[in-house]
C-alpha cells in the first residue's frame, strides 16, 4: 500500500487508514466504531514480517464480534486458520482453478449451443469476455 493515495481515495468517499497492520493498537485506532468484517486478503507469501495467522490473531483480539476472512497458501495451511478461528479461508489457487473451470465450461456450453445453429464460437472471444470483466475500473485513475 502506498501512503500517497490516501488522498484520492478519501476524495472517493473510501475510509482508510495507513499503519502497521501487525500492531493490535493501529489496528485499534484505524478505525472507530463497529468492526463487522475483517478481510486479510494477501498470502504469507507476499506478507513481510507477519503472517495471516498473525493477523487472524490481532483481529479476533482487537474485534472479536468480527467475522475475519484470512488467506492460505496451501490446504493444510487454510486448515490451519480454520481450527484458529478464521471464519473464511481465501485460497488463490483454488479460486483460479474455479475461474478457469468456469471460463472452460462457459466455452464448451457455447460450443455446443453454437454449433447447432452454424456459428463458430472461439476461446478467445470468452477469454475476451472475462478479460473485460477483470479489468479494475474502480482504481483505474490512482497512481500507485
Amino acid at each position: 500500500f502506498h501512503e500517497h493515495i490516501m488522498p484520492e481515495l478519501r476524495r472517493r468517499g473510501v475510509t482508510c487508514a495507513y499503519g502497521d497492520i501487525s500492531s493490535p493498537d493501529v489496528l485499534e485506532h484505524a478505525h472507530h466504531g463497529e468492526v463487522r468484517l475483517v478481510i486479510c486478503s494477501i498470502p504469507d507469501s507476499l506478507l513481510q514480517g507477519v503472517t495471516n495467522l498473525r493477523l487472524l490473531q490481532i483481529a479476533k483480539q482487537v474485534w472479536p464480534e468480527a467475522d475475519v476472512i484470512v488467506s492460505a497458501d496451501n490446504p493444510r495451511q487454510a486448515q490451519q486458520l480454520y481450527e484458529a478461528g478464521a471464519d473464511y479461508v481465501l485460497r488463490t489457487a483454488k479460486l483460479c482453478a474455479e475461474r478457469l473451470h468456469t471460463l472452460i465450461s462457459d466455452h464448451s456450453s457455447h460450443t455446443v449451443h453454437h454449433h447447432h445453429v452454424g456459428e463458430e464460437v472461439k476461446l478467445a472471444d470468452i477469454f475476451a469476455t472475462f478479460k473485460e470483466k477483470d479489468r479494475d475500473h474502480v482504481l483505474k485513475d490512482i497512481p500507485v
